[in-house]
């Protein structure tokens, strides 16, 4: 009995040690920061796009798996002697929400911005990071934008090239991000069809993650059905579309609960393996598989003509008005 209550407390020691190793950047001083061994500091920066998941879920689906993935994979590095890990604060910012997908391009939830935006961001930060000699960098940010990520690769990419460190779009691994693990009956994939947001899968992630925050009208919920990528942009181009495709009504929370821990363990081994000598050029990326989909290049086209229509209206305003 006291043998068990001893390795309880030898476990409750050891959390307590692991946590005491990951530090958020926003409540840390400049010597607190300075005092970092930057050889052996994993900085995180999650993200999650404010982006419309129909009336059934929040804008910041996405943000809140990101989150709970930071949280496993902050304490996965911080269990290795000697590591330290740093995580900012949640980044709300992504590119492509879902809308676009019909060439909706403003819709009710959705607040992206453009693609150089978003890299520009991503390269600032790597570019602060990269001057005060960090050398290794995760971004924790699934989202299914092609060229979201797109974005995040390149800049990462800058952040090899001109300070020789690691800044790794983690969940833009295509192992990771394609990691769930598809349980849904032969029943539940006929009605479904081919889903790919905010569906059976994203409302048992929310009802998984923060049931508070799911519609519990989800259960009634009309299915909208495409057997192809070419299926739904047809759907999402109707005056009737919701915002999401398939069947959220199929919904459970222990249906997503084995799906997080696939997608969250994967982030974790690839995280290491990276932090082990990995070379994360070899790990195919998500995005980059994507631009063998014709019907997404033509969505990221279309995303693309969009945001040049945007950078040229403010640009006029800024013109005008000599600033």
């Amino acid at each position: 009995m006291r043998l068990g209550f001893l390795s309880i407390i030898g476990v409750f020691f050891l959390a307590l040690a692991a946590d005491a190793q990951i530090y958020r950047i926003a409540e840390m001083n400049t010597e607190q920061i300075r005092n970092l061994n930057k050889e052996k500091t994993v900085v995180i920066l999650p993200g999650g796009i404010l982006e419309e998941h129909g009336p059934y879920l929040p804008s910041f689906t996405d943000g809140y798996l990101n989150e709970r993935i930071t949280e496993d994979l902050s304490k996965a590095i911080a269990a290795r002697p000697g590591w330290t890990v740093v995580v900012f604060p949640t980044i709300p910012l992504g590119n492509s929400g879902a809308n676009v997908i019909g060439g909706k391009f403003s819709f009710p939830g959705t607040y992206a911005v453009r693609f150089d935006t978003l890299r520009s961001v991503f390269m600032d930060l790597a570019t602060e990071l990269g001057e005060q000699k960090f050398k290794w960098v995760f971004i924790v940010h699934i989202h299914g934008g092609p060229n979201h990520n797109r974005a995040l690769d390149q800049a990462g990419d800058y952040f090899r090239d001109e300070y020789n460190g690691r800044m790794v779009n983690i969940t833009g691994l295509m192992p990771v991000f394609a990691g769930g693990e598809d349980k849904r009956t032969e029943e539940e994939r006929r009605e479904e069809g081919f889903a790919i947001h905010a569906g059976m899968g994203e409302t048992s992630s929310m009802l998984f993650l923060r049931p508070d925050l799911v519609n519990p009208n989800y259960k009634k919920a009309k299915t909208f059905f495409g057997k192809t990528m070419e299926d739904l942009i047809q759907i999402a181009r109707k005056d009737d579309w919701l915002g999401y495709f398939a069947a959220p009504r199929l919904a459970r929370a222990d249906y997503y609960q084995d799906d997080f821990k696939a997608v969250s363990n994967l982030a974790i081994v690839y995280g290491l393996k990276i932090l082990d000598g990995l070379d994360d050029r070899t790990i195919p990326r998500y995005a980059d598989i994507m631009k063998k989909s014709a019907p997404n290049v033509s969505i990221d086209d279309a995303s693309f003509k969009h945001d040049a229509e945007i950078r040229r209206k403010q640009e006029a305003w800024l013109k005008k008005k000599s600033l």
